[in-house]
């Protein structure tokens, strides 16, 4: 999102979070000092820390919004296929939310086609800028998205992702016993939080020794911060089809995890 932000000549501005997501006070302290026009959240599925926002915290910033005339844009692609155990912003705050969702992480990752719920009377220039934008979208994919949709056939794709996610949840829980982790049921993604005296940075560059890829926290913020969540995020999409080989990448961070950040430049 900040990439985005800067691509359009914006800036953009973190709020404090805690496991849970979004802190409603923080927004409150950036809305009096910065004045957003934007706020971009993940409530369905926190990427990278997988939580849901509860819903008090939804109310809260619905009406924090409201207070300083703030935009809400609610990122639901992660919550496509994990779900959402509470109310869309969307559903609770239509008037200043935009919802948006698709088809990439829940059916297919080529298949780049998606849409967006907006208030009513903002619908035309959503649409004007999409295309002003991006050069607009393909007519073919989007035809082939709508058709696998109307057609029930996207839903049987996503149940069987859904399910062998699931798998890999059920492996990565089995591998990570006793470790910090939280792991999310048809969740592709975890975040692993790492002990003393490991740093986020160190422990990429250590997997990455081993040729496993992961993010380190610094990957998703808006920009430089006091605040330090010492955790990485390890992805085990279905497009990874050979499952052994995540079962083998997973074992090898496990070990580097064990022992420690001063054995890592050993490991063979």
């Amino acid at each position: 999102m900040p990439r985005a932000a800067h691509l359009i000549g914006r800036g953009s501005v973190s709020v404090a979070i805690d496991e849970n997501g979004i802190l409603p006070e923080a927004f409150e302290t950036v809305c009096a000092q910065q004045h957003p026009k934007v706020l971009f959240l993940m409530p369905g599925v926190h990427n990278p820390l997988t939580r849901a926002l509860p819903p008090e915290r939804r109310k809260a910033i619905i009406d924090i919004a409201r207070r300083h005339n703030v935009w809400l844009i609610e990122d639901n692609l992660y919550a496509t296929i994990a779900g959402d155990p509470h109310t869309p912003i969307a559903a609770m705050a239509p008037d200043i939310t935009f919802h948006i969702t698709g088809l990439s992480k829940a059916v297919a990752a080529g298949l780049r086609a998606g849409w967006v719920a907006t208030p009513p009377h903002l619908t035309a220039r959503v649409w004007s800028a999409q295309k002003m934008l991006t050069g607009g979208a393909s007519y073919l994919l989007c035809e082939l998205a709508a058709r696998m949709v109307d057609s029930g056939k996207a839903m049987a794709v996503r149940n069987r992702v859904r399910a062998e996610i699931g798998r890999r949840v059920a492996l990565m829980r089995t591998i990570f016993d006793g470790c910090d982790i939280n792991l999310r049921d048809h969740t592709p993604f975890a975040w692993l939080k790492l002990p003393e005296p490991w740093l986020s940075g160190t422990f990429k560059a250590a997997a990455y020794e081993e040729k496993v890829r992961i993010d380190d926290e610094d990957e998703f913020k808006a920009g430089r911060g006091d605040h330090r969540f010492h955790g990485v995020r390890i992805a085990f999409s279905a497009t990874i089809k050979d499952i052994h080989q995540l079962e083998t990448g997973a074992r090898r961070l496990r070990r580097i995890l064990d022992a420690g950040p001063g054995a890592h430049h050993s490991y063979n």
